[in-house]
């Protein structure tokens, strides 16, 4: 097991990453339970598979919602606050979220909100939880104008990541995380670019042994870059990276069409391109980073999502400020942060992406 020592504010939030860890739940949930009641949070795909084991590990009840993004709403919320007050919830209580991002996402924020706060637990069962979702303290949930609009920091008080779970997930899933892993590569080359040339490909091929450093990886920038800025007032900002577009392509396709990391794939090749195009990345290193985002290739297509149907959103992106959003844009050896990106320019680099064939080549945009 390797724990990565996460602090948000004054509290320590530890995140435990190992082969097997969901056999050890009880005893890593353990220091947290003293008189703790017990919940667990789970989905209808992730609950038969490993909810009702560790509700049963913890002597906990189950709440299995339905599954996908298109639920992350205000009502799921409502229904896991409602459950918890049924079964006579204090404030002493402890909820257990096992799922991807969506059910971090909304137990996370049922848990901030409920009685005016209780603790919780995340343990993800998605690469895309396990290396971003769960990590920093971000929960919430989407409306139709927008995603994750509503929402609250409320970390974790632990996280538990075991990578075996990855080998239930299919070739999709597995690469709808793995565009996060390039992102945070992207924020902190020196950290995690070399992982990238050993065990990218074998982890998008299905291979879920090769993962662990990964997770870990991306767990240390995250941590690292959430330390400095727990609100988000500023360098927590680079992790946006790829999301000004990809929130976009997400809400206006009503979380349907897209992964959140096929979203972030193709969010992070428009950036590569306005970055080339302002000199912040020479052509040859942009196609380096594109030829990493081709591993997770096809992504679903943009040929019938029409720009103006993305950009009301982009204009709405909850980072706004002073009435302008800013865009994170790829540089040599990091990012750079809000950067101006005039409407013309965004559209037509987005008329280019949508000619992209979806199997690529993604360096076709250079």
């Amino acid at each position: 097991m390797i724990t990565v020592e996460l602090t948000f504010g004054n509290e320590e939030s530890p995140y435990h990453a190992g082969e097997g860890l969901l056999g050890e739940v009880a005893e890593l949930v353990q220091p947290l339970e003293r008189e703790h009641q017990i919940f667990v949070v789970s989905d209808e795909t992730v609950g038969p598979l490993y909810g009702a084991d560790v509700a049963e590990k913890l002597d906990a009840p189950l709440l299995q919602l339905p599954a996908g993004e298109e639920h992350k709403r205000w009502s799921s919320v409502e229904r896991v606050v409602r459950w918890l007050i049924a079964n006579q919830v204090e404030r002493r209580g402890l909820l257990v979220a096992i799922g991807g991002g969506v059910v971090t996402d909304i137990g996370g924020f049922a848990a901030a909100v409920a009685l005016r706060g209780i603790q919780w637990v995340a343990i993800p069962t998605t690469l895309l939880g396990m290396v971003d979702a769960a990590v920093g303290g971000k929960t919430g949930v989407d409306l139709d104008v927008g995603k994750n609009l509503i929402g609250s920091f409320w970390p974790p008080r632990v996280t538990i990541a075991d990578p075996l779970v990855l080998g239930t997930l299919d070739l999709r899933q597995v690469r709808s995380g793995l565009a996060e892993v390039i992102k945070s590569a992207m924020i902190a080359p020196s950290t995690l670019e070399h992982l990238l040339e050993t065990h990218l490909a074998s982890v998008a091929s299905g291979d879920p042994l090769r993962a662990l450093e990964l997770i870990v990886g991306c767990v240390r920038v995250k941590g690292e870059v959430v330390n400095l800025d727990e609100r988000e007032a500023g360098p927590r900002r680079a992790l946006n990276l790829g999301h000004t577009l990809a929130h976009g392509l997400e809400a206006a396709s009503d979380y349907k069409h897209f992964l959140h990391g096929e979203a972030v794939a193709w969010g992070l090749v428009a950036e590569l391109r306005l970055a080339r195009d302002r000199g912040l990345l020479s052509t040859a290193e942009a196609v380096t980073w594109a030829e990493r985002l081709q591993t997770l290739a096809p992504l679903p297509s943009l040929g019938s999502l029409r720009w103006d149907a993305v950009a009301p959103f982009i204009s709405r992106d909850k980072k706004r400020q002073g009435g302008h959003v800013g865009w994170v844009l790829p540089r040599m050896g990091g990012v750079v942060l809000d950067v101006p990106v005039g409407e013309d320019e965004a559209a037509a680099v987005y008329e280019q992406l949508q000619r992209l064939p979806v199997e690529g080549p993604l360096t076709g945009l250079f």
